[in-house]
């Protein structure tokens, strides 16, 4: 198998006419996986928890955790991803298993579920086998890297990508020479342009003003707009942000505080940041607000213009 892969990489470099030039995540990988991959590995809940939008989900890789269980009678800790792990070593401590590592002469668990699908690919435009689960309540099957042969044996024709035509021969060869190269990753964290620091900076002033009024109306916007997909006036397309607490003041590193909701105690001192959104945004999670010098002033004019008085902030928790 990994004498096939390294096949496959020198293939593909001699193909492209481009030996001299390594494949690279951000340019090359991740427009396929957002291609062919990602309608059903975004979310929350992707299938294994298996989240291709980034780099940093790739390498955090698969759980056969279930996020959303009717039947579960005590909470479980979320897995959510840039908030609850910070490393690798971090979520395999949470039971996330890698889908890039070989295993002894064996190659990833990536590749094999695309090697899987390349070999049995489907009609395209045809209708699905009967034995092809889909739906709500189909169960996902998310096998360890020591599980893939039996899991194989039983679902020929369940590789990946899943009960989709796949990935053509350019994409495929192009994965597989990234993965038998290591899955080296060079994806850079999205940054607030020139025209954007500015605004952020005058939003996150208000949002943080001192004061118990200030601090109501600050935990008041953070509560209804934590869900949103914020942009603003002159920014880049695309750039989006989400109002989180901080451990850290504007001009620092934020440092996220991961509570379960945004109504939960954060434990200690905190700062209202705006955080750029990071990885592929996909429609169904993208629910988005503007941000722009006349909705500050429509916000100042709302809270800040009347002479009413706070005398206390409301305590934390799903009573308050």
């Amino acid at each position: 198998m990994c004498c096939r892969l390294v096949l496959l990489l020198v293939f593909t470099l001699l193909a492209s006419g481009a030996a001299a030039e390594p494949i690279s995540y951000s340019r090359d990988v991740q427009p396929i996986l957002t291609d062919k991959c990602v309608a059903c590995h975004a979310c929350y809940d992707a299938p294994c928890q298996l989240n291709l939008t980034s780099a940093e989900g790739v390498v955090r890789g698969a759980s056969k955790r279930v996020v959303y269980d009717g039947g579960r009678t005590k909470e479980q800790k979320p897995t959510r991803l840039y908030l609850d792990g910070h490393s690798e070593a971090a979520w395999r401590s949470k039971d996330f298993y890698s889908v890039l590592n070989a295993q002894g002469s064996q190659a990833g668990l990536l590749a094999r579920m695309l090697e899987l699908g390349h070999a049995a690919p489907l009609l395209a435009n045809a209708k699905l086998a009967a034995d092809m689960p889909l739906g709500i309540n189909r169960e996902n099957q998310c096998p360890l890297p020591t599980e893939f042969a039996e899991y194989a044996g039983k679902r020929a024709t369940q590789g990946m990508p899943f009960a989709v035509t796949g990935l053509d021969q350019r994409e495929y060869h192009t994965v597989q020479a990234w993965l038998a190269a290591g899955a080296p990753v060079d994806q850079q964290a999205v940054q607030p342009t020139a025209s954007e620091a500015p605004q952020i900076a005058q939003w996150e002033d208000l949002l943080n003003s001192n004061g118990a009024r200030a601090n109501l109306v600050g935990r008041w916007l953070y509560e209804h707009l934590f869900i949103a997909h914020l942009y603003f006036d002159a920014g880049r397309s695309g750039n989006f942000f989400q109002l989180v607490r901080s451990r850290t003041p504007s001009g620092q590193p934020i440092d996220p505080i991961a509570t379960r909701r945004p109504n939960d105690d954060p434990g200690n001192d905190f700062y209202y940041r705006l955080w750029p959104i990071q990885g592929v945004i996909v429609h169904k999670t993208h629910i988005t607000y503007g941000l722009s010098e006349e909705k500050l002033a429509r916000v100042k004019q709302l809270f800040y213009s009347g002479d009413w008085q706070v005398d206390a902030v409301p305590g934390y928790g799903p009573s308050r």
